[in-house]
């Protein structure tokens, strides 16, 4: 993973300057009532994933980092837990619910994972802005809004797909679930589909070169994946399964 610092209000001043203006006024889509509670559910299966796993995560991070990446995510996934358990995070609104996932992230994460995943669901918050108040969601919504927030990374990072960084997951599922949805699968088929293709790519950063901020010319081969791309994986994985057990075959989420 790259070591750049990128804080959290660098990110948030980027991100509100791609934003419309005219989006501030609107709440974005909503999901069914029944919905939502199975929302949270999936929302709480990703960060007891990456609570589990954050010993694993942190042996991979010893290799080119501080060795203390999956300490980090899994402080602010309890974090994001409790407020889910607490009833502070919205079941109804998206926009909501990222953008108040953000604001922990940026509160309890510092230095690159804070700033680069604060910009994530802030960026994907004021995505669902661009749709009407009174829209149900839809797979094709949030196969917009992924793309619009993996961009934002990649602008702002200065990173693309094949730098061992998050980005090595999230384009594969991006353009997976975007091909699966096109070949007219089902969303929960399309997600799932996402997901192998996350897991798959993740475990390819093990043979990719990785670069260092400051020397340009340094690269080594890696023992284990990329921790960033790992950890989407692992989220991702525990959020379709989720997915799978609240929602069942009902795809307006």
């Amino acid at each position: 993973m790259k070591t750049d610092e990128i804080t959290p209000h660098d990110a948030e001043e980027q991100n509100s300057q791609t934003i419309s203006k005219n989006s501030v006024s609107h709440i974005g889509p909503t999901m069914h009532p029944q919905s939502g509670p199975a929302f949270l559910v999936v929302l709480t299966f990703a960060c007891e994933a990456l609570i589990a796993c954050v010993r694993q995560l942190n042996i991979m991070d010893e290799e080119c980092g501080d060795g203390n990446y999956g300490t980090t995510l899994a402080h602010s996934a309890s974090v994001i837990k409790v407020a889910i358990k607490e009833g502070t995070i919205s079941a109804t609104r998206p926009s909501i619910a990222f953008t108040q996932i953000s604001r922990i992230i940026e509160k309890e994460m510092g230095g690159l994972e804070g700033g680069i995943y604060a910009l994530f669901f802030d960026t994907i918050a004021k995505s669902f802005l661009r749709f009407r108040d009174d829209e149900q969601l839809t797979a094709d919504m949030w196969l917009s809004v992924l793309t619009s927030a993996n961009e934002m990374i990649s602008e702002v990072s200065g990173t693309s797909i094949g730098e061992r960084s998050m980005l090595d997951a999230l384009i594969p599922a991006q353009h997976k679930l975007r091909d699966a949805l096109t070949l007219g699968s089902s969303p929960i088929d399309a997600f799932g589909e996402a997901v192998k293709a996350a897991e798959t790519s993740a475990m390819q950063t093990v043979h990719m070169s990785g670069s260092h901020p400051v020397d340009s010319t340094y690269c080594k081969t890696f023992k284990y994946p990329d921790p960033g791309a790992h950890a989407v994986g692992i989220w991702m994985r525990a959020a379709y399964e989720g997915f799978k057990l609240k929602f069942g075959c009902e795809f307006d989420v």
